[in-house]
Formats: structure tokens, C-alpha cells, sequence
């Protein structure tokens, strides 16, 4: 069985024992790189616990970064 690759990841701590990861994943098909984000936290021990997650294609990258933006340059 084919398994799912990440090719990048960065973790953003955004308090608490609470992080984001920003990952990008080939499937196991090789074809059509994702873009993910994994919600989740940190036990005792340091280790990463997830809670959810979403994958999205790389054309998306670019709406998805201006929502962002536009959503946080609101007042």
C-alpha cells in the first residue's frame, strides 16, 4: 500500500499548548501536490496531537492567503 508524502511542514504555535501546520503532501498516486493544514496540540511530553485537518490543491494557495489577509486587515 502507497502512502502519502510530506514534502514540507512548518509548525506555528498559536498559544496555549495549541499549534498549526502547514504541510505539503504528494499523494500516493505521485500527481496533484495539496496543500494542508492540521489543527492541534501538544501533550506533556512535547509529542503533537491532532484534532483536524484540510487539504487543499496548490491553485487554491493564493485564495485562500487573500481571504486571510482580507479577513485580518479588517477592523
Amino acid at each position: 500500500m502507497s502512502e502519502w508524502k510530506t514534502l514540507r511542514q512548518e509548525t506555528i504555535e498559536v498559544g496555549g499548548n495549541n499549534f498549526i501546520e502547514v504541510n505539503l503532501k504528494q499523494p500516493p498516486t505521485g500527481e496533484n501536490l495539496l496543500i494542508g493544514l492540521s489543527k492541534g496540540w501538544f501533550t506533556e511530553d512535547g509529542q503533537k496531537r491532532y484534532k483536524t485537518n484540510i487539504l487543499f490543491s496548490k491553485e487554491k494557495k493564493e485564495e485562500i492567503v487573500k481571504a486571510i489577509n482580507n479577513i485580518g486587515n479588517q477592523e
